[in-house]
């Protein structure tokens, strides 16, 4: 027997159609658009500048990349620095094209499907990288019928050309995947190609697994936290429910107690003038019984004369004589007598009339009193009076008012800001050192007086050249004898300052600021500019702003309230941050648009807003609410040009209301 091998038993190795379409497309996969992937890497970082790059993005990376294996070949725990973009397979690349590039993102942005016609170089990429993921969903089977592949190809090899244009303009990856194309397939080449697609599609499915591991372990925790948060949010529902029935229990006990007041007094008044009617007709009647008493007296006295001098009279006609002239001198005595009760009765008449008048004065002074500190508790539902008008002609638009006092207003219009006095007079304007650009409620005037104001500095010598642009944007104070400071400076490059308040109740400073996308937030600072915190979101993690236009702060319970135009709504949150509630306009309102928004006295909200009536015709209003946002009254309706602008309300219940370039200040 010879010893030479004779022919091999096994069978030959050989591809069906299907088989050999799935080994192409992973080996093109594999070498060409791993090349091209590395290619575009090269050109957007230097070889020499990967290791630097990498470091500086390290927790971006590491954040994207899901595989351990990946992340040790990036980041070894060696501290090896030595790595090549041969070393990464195309999962890596695309990470890296992704993130550290600084390839502009397709209109659907990185990790969607791009639009059909995008031939942007992320569109390319993007589907490139959905394709090594369809390919690998034949993993299993290992086959891809004709049709399927050919569309799958001709996308993969439009996709390549596009790339290598946009690049170079030259055409060597599409030489590439033409000769794959035709070129005969050994079952070597095939099976090395199958076998390396199969590894990184086993190591997806590793990823995936963990993946919906850590999922279901997240989504059992966040489980819990809902359970907790909503356990704590009925409890706090039947906290409020509870206060809300104490304070209503409280208020129907006040008014029981003022009706009861009422009462009181009215039958005190009763009482007073019933015993002040009784003394007086009792003093009449005594009056009267006297004087007819007296009167009967001298009468019986005069009538007893007349007899004894008819009687007498021829006999004693001389006695007579000096008899009547005696009786003269008594009647004269009596007569006197009785102009003396005369006047004690008119003395008593006076005295009467005299105390009468006092204290009708003093019960209506005291049921005055009442009936304003009542009328004070309730809410303000009586028309505006107009008390004066200042026009300012050079502030043709005005959108915001402070006021210092009643003779010094400080109003703006966009990119101008003024003091003026009670006449329109200018007493300031703002230097032309500091820019401000705001539409808004942009300043404020402080317990002291002092105007605080957003704009932005320049031409300054206080910032170097290595100053960015946007940090000129801050808030400044200037006092009453024209002196700025700057107390803080825009917090952020992408946030813009857009309103302020100073606050009455601890001097804090309220500032509105806007995101260019839409996003607001309030940060509470102290008076010399010291952060204290940000308000931003609700308790359940939603935003509460959206461009909060202007803001002030409610006196009586520190509350927060905003105008956020774009939200179509007021905004309130208590004086810690938590949500209350937002107002977006009466019932009867067919939309609403809130512009200025300020506080009296006692704790109403008072804002200007837009909207249209019943026949659809334009209309702005102000409209009176209470502080927990029950509508109270429509104080002002104005429709066509007459169009209002912004509001402030003093410490004296005046109301000024800006129209155009005329305030006018009502009562």
């Amino acid at each position: 027997m010879s010893d030479d091998p004779g022919p091999s038993l096994a069978p030959k190795f050989s591809l069906t159609k299907s088989a050999e379409n799935y080994c192409r497309l992973c080996q093109l996969i594999m070498t060409v658009c791993s090349d091209l992937f590395r290619d575009i890497l090269s050109r957007y970082i230097k070889p020499a500048d990967l290791r630097r790059e990498l470091n500086n993005n390290k927790n971006t990376l590491l954040r994207a990349l899901k595989i351990p294996d990946h992340k040790r070949l990036l980041f070894p725990q060696s501290g090896g620095q030595s790595l090549s973009a041969k070393d990464m397979d195309l999962t890596i690349l695309y990470t890296l094209l992704r993130n550290i590039c600084g390839i502009p993102k397709h209109q659907n942005g990185w990790g969607n499907t791009p639009k059909i016609g995008d031939m942007s170089l992320a569109a390319c990429i993007e589907r490139i990288r959905e394709q090594k993921n369809s390919i690998a969903s034949h993993n299993n089977i290992g086959e891809i019928d004709d049709n399927r592949f050919h569309d799958a190809w001709k996308e993969l090899q439009n996709d390549i050309v596009n790339i290598e244009s946009l690049l170079t303009g030259g055409d060597m990856y599409e030489r590439r995947v033409i000769e794959l194309h035709s070129c005969d397939l050994t079952s070597t080449m095939a099976i090395e190609s199958a076998e390396e697609f199969k590894r990184l599609y086993d190591k997806m499915n590793e990823v995936q697994t963990e993946t919906k591991q850590i999922n279901a372990q997240k989504k059992a925790r966040i489980n819990v936290v809902v359970k907790r948060q909503y356990s704590f949010k009925r409890k706090l529902i039947g906290a409020k429910a509870s206060k809300k029935a104490r304070i209503f229990r409280l208020e129907k006990k006040q008014a029981s107690s003022t009706s009861d007041i009422k009462e009181q007094l009215k039958d005190t008044e009763q009482h007073i003038l019933h015993m002040v009617q009784g003394r007086f007709t009792g003093i009449k009647e005594h009056i009267e019984g006297r004087f007819s008493t007296n009167e009967q007296k001298i009468g019986g006295r005069l009538f007893g004369i007349e007899r004894y001098v008819h009687g007498s009279f021829a006999g004693i006609q001389q006695q007579l004589a000096g008899s009547f002239s005696g009786i003269q001198q008594q009647l004269a005595g009596c007569f006197a007598g009785l102009q003396q009760l005369a006047g004690s009765f008119s003395g008593i008449q006076q005295q009467q009339a005299g105390l009468l008048p006092t204290m009708e004065k003093k019960i209506d002074e005291r049921m005055s009193a009442m009936e304003e500190k009542m009328n004070n508790m309730k809410s303000r539902c009586f028309p505006l009076v107009l008390t004066s008008t200042i026009k300012v002609p050079s502030m043709f638009g005005i959108n915001h008012i402070s006021v210092v006092s009643p003779d010094k207003l400080w109003v703006s219009k966009w990119k101008k800001l003024q003091q003026v006095d009670s006449t329109g007079h200018v007493i300031r304007t703002l230097d032309d050192k500091y820019k401000y650009n705001s539409g808004g409620g942009s300043h404020t005037v402080s317990v002291e007086g002092d105007l605080v104001f957003i704009a932005r500095v320049h031409n300054s010598v206080q910032f170097t050249a290595s100053d960015l642009l946007e940090s000129k944007d801050g808030i400044h104070k200037m006092t009453s004898d024209g002196s700025i400071t700057t107390l803080l400076r825009k917090p952020d490059l992408h946030v813009l300052p857009i309103s302020i308040h100073s606050s009455r109740i601890n001097g804090d400073i309220l500032i509105g600021l806007y995101y260019y996308s839409l996003k607001g937030k309030v940060m509470r600072c102290d008076g010399t500019g010291r952060k204290i915190g940000d308000i931003e979101f609700d308790e359940e993690g939603e935003r509460l702003y959206k461009e909060p236009h202007y803001i002030t702060e409610n006196r009586i319970n520190g509350d927060i309230v905003v105008s956020d135009d774009w939200k179509n709504a007021l905004v309130v949150v208590d004086k810690s941050g938590r949500h209350r509630f937002d107002y977006k306009g009466h019932s009867t309102d067919q939309s609403f648009c809130p512009l200025s928004v300020c506080t009296d006295l006692l704790g109403h909200i008072l804002v200007v807003h837009t909207g249209t009536n019943d026949d659809l015709n334009d209309v702005c209003c102000i409209s009176l609410i209470d502080q927990d946002g029950r509508f109270l009254t429509r104080l002002l309706t104005e429709q066509g040009e007459e169009s209002l602008s912004s509001l402030y309300v003093d410490d004296n219940y005046n109301i000024y209301v800006a129209y155009k370039d005329i305030i006018k200040v009502f009562r």
